[in-house]
């Protein structure tokens, strides 16, 4: 009698059972490091099709300062979908903070310190009632940062009266004014903080955007892996019951995620006016979408309870080298969002326990079959 090859009971223990744990050893391992196994990828390809085009100091420093903003609402949207909630309102924050920013320094002639603060203070405050609205008003996380996302650009189309405001004031004598000036280090690509030289890559230099993308990666990896708050995270997006039952006061978390969420779209929010020389009305739209990608190819899972903010700076690498390489060899809009899309789908997907596992289950009998039956025809000849 034939063992039934079809059957993946079968075939899973016709695998021994130490080379069986050994493979699923190796396919958890990489599983966890699908993040960095397609920034390579990435490179990989960018390096082929354009070799030293790609592997420039300069375009590497502009690709990443351009993503920059988005990196930065990519780490509060980690924050947001460790415990389980999702917030669509960060593209729309950062727009409204980015025009606030731009008419605090044109208007009121603020200093860059002065306006980061107050922009971060606005974005927490938006943060804080997509929080207050999830815990404590119980509706879905996507509902409340869905209305939010509507508010946050209906009130930045208002303040704006629907036209773009400069960032550049001038003096009589026509030189820019010094908080303008200190003002496009921000963001301004060429204002480099300081520059270094790479075997094989060039003159590479950091610049605001880069910076403080990084810093904010760094601080908030420490707070999730090195302190309470950042276990109390992990537990309310891991189980929210069990995490209340152990004494976690789950509504301060969520409310504390959101506002933290909210901070950071506002911090970004002046670095893209920088970064553009002006703030726009749609300034940040679709970000939240970039934000989101980047968290879930790093390894965020949507369930909650996992992803780390060092995976999301990977995610975060391959979507910004990603449309360079795109960029660089011409392919349209159009496709790279279906690309991107389709990146997004591939990476969830490759998150669910046991998915190596599941697709080596049914292919082995198939190869099992294919072997059988080369075996069986010289027989039957």
């Amino acid at each position: 009698m034939k063992a039934d090859l079809g059957n993946p009971a079968v075939q899973e223990t016709s695998i021994p059972p130490s080379r069986r744990e050994r493979l699923k050893r190796i396919l958890a391992i990489l599983g966890s490091l699908q993040g960095y196994i397609g920034l390579i990828l990435i490179v990989g390809f960018g390096i082929l099709s354009k070799g030293s085009i790609f592997w420039d100091g300069v375009n590497l420093t502009n690709a990443i300062g351009d993503f920059s903003s988005r990196g930065i609402l990519a780490v509060g949207e980690t924050l947001v979908i460790l415990i389980a909630g999702i917030d669509l309102s960060v593209g729309s924050l950062l727009g409204f903070c980015s025009m606030t920013a731009a008419l605090l320094l044109t208007t009121r002639g603020l200093n860059p310190i002065e306006i980061i603060l107050i922009s971060m203070i606005v974005g927490a405050t938006f943060g804080f009632l997509n929080g207050f609205a999830t815990s404590w008003l119980r509706i879905q996380s996507f509902i409340v940062t869905l209305a939010m996302l509507s508010i946050a650009r209906g009130l930045d189309r208002q303040l704006s009266n629907n036209v773009s405001v400069g960032t550049q004031t001038v003096m009589a004598n026509g030189q820019l004014t010094p908080n303008s000036s200190a003002f496009q280090l921000l963001g301004t690509p060429g204002h480099n903080l300081f520059t270094f030289t790479l075997p094989f890559v060039g003159q590479v230099g950091i610049y605001y955007p880069v910076l403080a993308f990084l810093v904010v990666c760094i601080i908030f990896q420490f707070i999730l892996s090195r302190t309470r708050f950042g276990r109390h995270i992990y537990a309310v997006g891991g189980n929210p019951t069990a995490a209340r039952l152990s004494g976690v006061n789950v509504t301060l978390i969520t409310i504390a995620v959101f506002t933290l969420s909210g901070m950071l779209a506002g911090f970004a929010g002046p670095i893209d006016a920088a970064y553009s020389a002006s703030a726009d009305p749609l300034a940040g739209q679709s970000f939240e979408l970039d934000a989101i990608a980047a968290a879930v190819i790093g390894g965020a899972s949507l369930v909650g309870g996992k992803g780390t903010i060092i995976g999301t700076l990977v995610g975060a690498l391959i979507l910004t080298l990603l449309d360079n390489v795109m960029g660089l060899n011409a392919v349209s809009d159009n496709w790279q969002l279906v690309i991107k899309g389709l990146i997004v789908i591939v990476a969830v997907v490759l998150q669910r326990p046991g998915v190596f596992t599941s697709v080596l289950v049914y292919i082995r009998p198939i190869v099992t079959r294919i072997r059988s039956e080369r075996r069986e025809s010289p027989e039957s000849e």
